[in-house]
């Protein structure tokens, strides 16, 4: 029995805690975040259901199955699973059956000069393997699956933004369907005002001037309903294609509406207070900067590997012979065995610029990562303080329309008993379209500004069990 020499397992040793060096680093970089509690409450992932439309409902649900964009996170996801199995499949050895039958003429001036016409059959298993004491196959296939674990994620997000999307392009479609009702409502009641003028007019109780008031904003009120008439339709098309609707249905098809905007509760949907600080790195955005950060650090090992040698063991197994008659017979058996080791000598600093190629990509996959969390904080922030503002401005407006209703009102009451002329009528009828017109618009935003912050958290999650 041959005793290992000294030398031999020193070498092996180095190799085997080399190899344990090359191990990266998978914690993110450390950030400053906000105190808040500790608690972690359930928000429901199906928030959008809250709004009590069942419309909704119906086209979130076919955006989230047949939008373009998910259709094509979805292909994104299978791409870096196939990755991740190629990266895999280098782990383990490699198995080849291959068989080969020929018939030649050797040279008579060559060196199988006596051979003549001669046949040569062959049938064999072969095998490869690399042994990877560096970590460089490990690491690749690491890479692959952090890259398919960002795609997961990206996945994620680009569900969260399909829904809000289709939520937002459904409030904004309910929003201007009652701008056309508000014009269309102004619309009529100008032509029953100027009919009126008219009639007054020839009657001998009123002036030129008062019809032709009477026109002119009977008119501005006609041309204000095409173009709300026309940005409907717009909203109604971007609604159809974010559910992922057909050409045909795009074209010919009306989106179903439900409930009326001024009905949509603004804090339907309930975000608990206290969100702890950690609960926002579960953001999908943040997780794919993570997953994406460790997958370049793991690239850095991959390209370490490269100084080091590259260790491949080879075998083969099989038969051969001059005769196929005699293929199977015994002494036809082949076989072959061999290691190979390779290693760079001089590269002309190939490897190392590799190595510094990767060292950059993670720098700026850290930077991005970094950058993520920041710009996910401030959308907290920011959003939290929209709610809020939205609300006020939503309440304040909705006192000034009811206000302005009641003015018309008066105005039209002093115009008819004389104590006033017809254009106080008519700045009062204009101020009430346009505050009615504001009001829809601010219903609106109160609704998206909650949808932000909806989108600002990561959409819904649930609370995670506590240990004991």
């Amino acid at each position: 029995m041959i005793k290992p020499q000294p030398f031999a397992l020193t070498a092996l040793a180095a190799a085997l805690l080399a190899g344990c060096g090359f191990t990266p680093d998978r914690t993110p970089p450390p950030q400053e975040l906000p105190t808040t509690v500790a608690v972690i409450p359930e928000f429901d992932a199906l928030w959008w259901k809250q709004y009590g439309s069942e419309e909704l409902d119906t086209l979130v649900e076919s955006a989230r199955t047949h939008n373009a964009e998910i259709q094509t996170a979805i292909a994104r996801i299978e791409e870096a699973r196939a990755l991740l199995g190629i990266a895999s499949a280098e782990q383990l050895p490699r198995l080849d059956l291959g068989a080969s039958g020929s018939r030649q003429r050797a040279s008579r001036n060559g060196p199988q000069a006596g051979l003549g016409t001669y046949e040569d059959y062959q049938f064999a298993a072969s095998a490869s393997w690399e042994i990877d004491l560096w970590g460089r196959v490990r690491n690749q296939r690491e890479a692959a699956f952090e890259q398919l674990r960002a795609t997961q994620f990206e996945r994620e997000s680009v569900l969260l933004a399909v829904t809000a999307s289709t939520v937002e392009a459904y409030f904004n479609l309910r929003a201007l369907d009652a701008q056309v009702d508000v014009a269309q409502q102004t619309l009529a009641t100008r032509e029953e005002s100027y009919n009126l003028r008219v009639k007054r007019f020839k009657g001998g109780m009123t002036s030129e001037l008062d019809v032709r008031q009477a026109e002119a904003e009977l008119m501005d009120a006609r041309a204000a309903l095409p173009a709300l008439q026309a940005s409907q339709t717009s909203a109604q098309n971007a609604l159809l294609i974010l559910t992922g609707s057909s050409a045909r249905s795009v074209f010919e098809d009306t989106a179903p509406r439900g409930v009326a905007i001024d009905l949509i509760v603004p804090d339907a949907v309930t975000v608990p207070p206290g969100l702890p600080s950690d609960l926002l790195l579960r953001r999908s955005d943040i997780q794919t900067a993570e997953a994406q950060l460790r997958a370049t650090r793991a690239q850095i090992q991959v390209a370490r590997a490269a100084w080091f040698p590259r260790i491949t063991l080879t075998g083969l197994f099989g038969v051969q012979s001059l005769e196929f008659s005699n293929l199977f017979d015994g002494p036809s058996k082949a076989w072959s065995y061999a290691g190979n080791l390779a290693m760079p000598l001089f590269d002309n600093g190939l490897t190392a610029a590799q190595v510094d190629e990767a060292r950059a990509r993670d720098k700026q996959a850290a930077i991005t990562y970094e950058q993520t969390v920041r710009r996910a904080f401030g959308d907290v922030r920011v959003a939290l303080d929209s709610v809020q503002r939205s609300r006020e401005r939503a309440a304040a407006l909705q006192q000034q329309t009811t206000a302005l209703v009641r003015q018309v009102k008066l105005a039209r009451l002093r115009y008819d008993n004389g104590y006033s002329d017809f254009l106080e009528v008519l700045d009062a009828e204009r101020s009430e379209f346009e505050a009615r017109l504001n009001l829809i618009n601010a219903q609106r935003d109160a609704l998206l500004s909650q949808l932000t912050l909806i989108k600002a958290l990561g959409g819904g999650w649930r609370a995670e069990p506590t240990a004991g």
